[in-house]
């Protein structure tokens, strides 16, 4: 009985030990996720600012 006893908690243990593993690890690749949007975001309205600066400062024909 005290085996028996023993080792359902250690598997029971065991089990919410990788539960918990399982849950932390989801939780930093959703960090990660976001830190990358955030990044592509940051990199796109550069792109986008370095553009419209570029337009900006272009000699059109029609400009002269």
């Amino acid at each position: 009985m005290k085996d028996w006893l023993g080792n359902t908690i250690l598997s029971i243990a065991g089990g919410v030990v990788i539960i918990l593993l399982m849950m932390l690890n989801s939780y930093i690749q959703r960090i990660a996720r976001k830190e990358e949007e955030q990044r592509l975001e940051l990199l796109r309205s550069e792109r986008l600012k370095q553009e419209r600066l570029a337009a900006s400062q272009s000699r059109r024909p029609d400009d002269i």
